[in-house]
């Protein structure tokens, strides 16, 4: 029996117990459930590096799922355009039953062979497709990921139960063995859980790595309304020492775009040097920052 679906041991009596000891142990099982991704830190880099390749190669993001792993992959993949600017474009969300709809549960779109043959049409060579499923096993993202690794995809595969089709056939497979559900087979809770904090570390990991990071801060936002241009404010003049009025005409003059106002506050004589030598040094600003000093320096 799968691990996903066996019982927990404080799972017998449960509902006689007190209001206290339920939550608590409801709780508890969220934190042992949590602890598991620490055992697939190698995996998580490596993803996260497959990640970011397809991304710096143009290629896109692929996320395929169902139930509640497709909602966790829907999550981590419709953030990184906000988060790290990561074109919209760049990134897909497949999920057994499409996302227009998802009021109603779809549990049998996930056994659909066909609607998933369908659904990967859109992957090509050199995308990155991430496989989830609690099981390991579920139909729709096996056939994906199968579909992927044809036309030369790289797949990343998630799973909480171990020797299955999405571990065995990724090429990057990575393992949450998380414990038996407080409520047996319920894997939007644990495994859930691990999953998101997987996610989470692995396409933030991608973002440094495509240096949209830096000292813990998000570097390639578009301020494009009050508070993300407050919040720019604040990251242009971390990171330069400049004031304020510096950081606003900077992000005035950059469009909201944080790196390029970075690289103004720095001392990049225009727009267009700013954009000149971000492009040079692959949109790592910590280099492009280095650049800018050093030609300042030059000048004088």
């Amino acid at each position: 029996m799968q691990t996903t679906e066996k019982l927990h041991p404080e799972a017998i009596g449960l509902d006689k117990k007190s209001d206290l000891e339920i939550l608590t142990i409801l709780y508890e099982g969220q934190i042992e459930a949590a602890k598991c991704v620490s055992e697939s830190m190698a995996s998580l880099e490596a993803g996260a590096k497959a990640m970011a390749d397809a991304v710096l190669m143009g290629n896109k993001l692929v996320y395929a799922a169902a139930g509640s792993s497709g909602l966790q992959g829907m999550a981590d993949g419709l953030e990184l355009t906000p988060t790290f600017g990561i074109p919209i474009s760049q990134i897909k969300i497949l999920r057994a039953g499409g996302i227009q709809d998802m009021s109603q549960p779809k549990g049998n779109m996930e056994d659909n062979k066909l609607a998933a043959i369908s659904d990967a049409e859109i992957i090509e060579p050199g995308d990155c497709v991430i496989c989830l499923a609690a099981s390991g096993n579920t139909t729709y993202p096996s056939v994906i990921m199968k579909i992927a690794k044809k036309v030369g995809a790289t797949t990343i595969g998630i799973a909480n139960n171990p020797d299955t089709e999405l571990l065995v056939g990724s090429d990057i497979p990575v393992l949450l063995l998380t414990p038996p559900e407080v409520v047996a087979g319920s894997t939007r809770l644990g495994a859930g859980t691990a999953q998101k904090i997987a996610l989470n570390t692995m396409s933030t990991y991608m973002g440094i790595l495509l240096g949209h990071v830096m000292d813990g801060q998000m570097v390639n936002l578009i301020a494009n309304n009050a508070k993300l241009f407050k919040r720019s404010e604040k990251i242009v003049m971390n990171i330069t020492g400049c004031n304020t009025k510096i950081a606003k005409d900077a992000l005035t003059e950059a469009k909201g775009a944080v790196k390029l106002a970075i690289l103004l506050a720095s001392g990049a004589k225009s727009i267009i040097t700013a954009q000149n030598i971000l492009e040079s040094k692959d949109q790592n600003l910590r280099l492009a920052i280095e650049r800018v000093k050093l030609e300042k320096l030059n000048s004088q």
